[in-house]
């Protein structure tokens, strides 16, 4: 008798293990997965430009002196500006988001808007007619470049001085040369550490990558070319002092983990036209504009993995805020949101993305 109830207790243990431990198919499920997810504006109007301060807390420049503002990604869109398919005012190219309370936004015609609470928007400065690359590493210092030189501002956007002239020296073809230069877009990763990207004068009609870097909070500008390159660079993200990538207007991309003194051409980048969001290095999403292929990298740029990808309009910028959460907007209103969401999660329009 205590024989066969020791016989029966011990498999009634053994079965107890077995329907308490998972199987090897469901422990290796996953229980996660990334996606875009579509959180469109409800007019048509064209979106040009993103910035976040946060996971959630987004701004939008557009068409038609278009300005919106977002709390929940995209879950619902508030009109600051403009928002009419119908107006008749400028467009506004760039927006840029210190904190939230401090954002600037240009226009088509280098009109300078200007929030210090991150709701109402007044007029500043004019930096000039052909500006571009705009940041700001405080709440009073910025910059614009423009093809005399770099601006920078010490009041906000109030009023601005010129730089310099940008010139670089370096060898071309084993010959010393002296090349005037003209600065395209900026980041800072630091209120001291930032960087310039644009091209250098080669001859009429022919330009080579060229890389500005700060370590004085822009005082200062060490200006170098990537070798070997005949296109300028029109897009950089930074994410720390010496982790970055650089877009070429040929479609080449470079990487460099050293601030920017080496840079690596990426064996096979996607060549098309794209844009690009870097969330920390940890993924860079690089999109198609027509929308038909999508590229990611996990390692800083080093290599992408291509995917099909179908929206409905043309991407006009990506930003990602961290590795996990992610923007693009384009055409008629088109807004979508990357993020990790449990494995049975749906919502119409989603599409399936790669995570970190």
């Amino acid at each position: 008798m205590g024989l066969i109830y020791f016989a029966v207790l011990f498999l009634t243990s053994i079965q107890t293990i077995e329907a308490q431990t998972p199987s090897a198919a469901s422990a290796t499920q996953p229980k996660f997965k990334a996606i875009w997810e579509p959180v469109p504006f409800t007019k048509d109007v064209e979106l040009k430009s993103i910035s976040c301060i946060g996971p959630e807390t987004c701004w939008v420049g557009g068409q038609k002196s278009t300005i919106l503002y977002t709390a929940d990604g995209g879950k619902t869109w508030q009109v600051q500006m403009g928002g009419d398919p119908e107006g008749t005012e400028e467009d506004i190219l760039e927006i840029f988001f210190f904190d939230a309370k401090h954002g600037w936004a240009l226009t088509a015609r280098s009109r300078l808007m200007g929030t210090t609470d991150g709701s109402s928007w007044t007029e500043l400065g004019n930096p000039h007619t052909v500006a571009r690359g705009l940041w700001f590493s405080s709440p009073q210092t910025g910059f614009v470049n423009d093809s005399q030189g770099r601006k920078r501002t010490d009041d906000g956007g109030k009023s601005w001085k010129n730089v310099g002239p940008c010139s670089v020296d370096t060898m071309i073809g084993g010959l010393p040369r002296k090349l005037t230069c003209d600065m395209h877009v900026t980041t800072f990763v630091s209120p001291t550490a930032g960087y310039m990207g644009g091209g250098a004068l080669l001859a009429p009609g022919a330009q080579a990558a060229a890389i500005g870097r700060t370590t004085d909070g822009g005082s200062t500008w060490s200006i170098s070319v990537i070798p070997d390159t005949k296109s300028r660079v029109i897009g950089l993200h930074f994410w720390s002092g010496t982790s970055g990538i650089a877009r070429l207007d040929s479609g080449q991309v470079f990487w460099t983990g050293d601030g920017g003194t080496t840079w690596t051409g990426t064996p096979s980048p996607p060549r098309w036209r794209s844009f690009y969001g870097s969330g920390e290095g940890k993924i860079i999403a690089a999109i198609h504009r027509e929308g038909d292929q999508i590229a990611y990298s996990f390692n800083g740029g080093r290599n992408f993995t291509s995917r099909a990808f179908t929206i409905p309009a043309e991407v006009r910028d990506v930003t990602f805020f961290d590795a996990t959460h992610g923007y693009f907007v384009g055409q008629h209103g088109m807004a979508y949101r990357y993020r990790i969401v449990p494995i049975d999660y749906t919502s119409p329009g989603m599409i399936g993305a790669m995570a970190p």
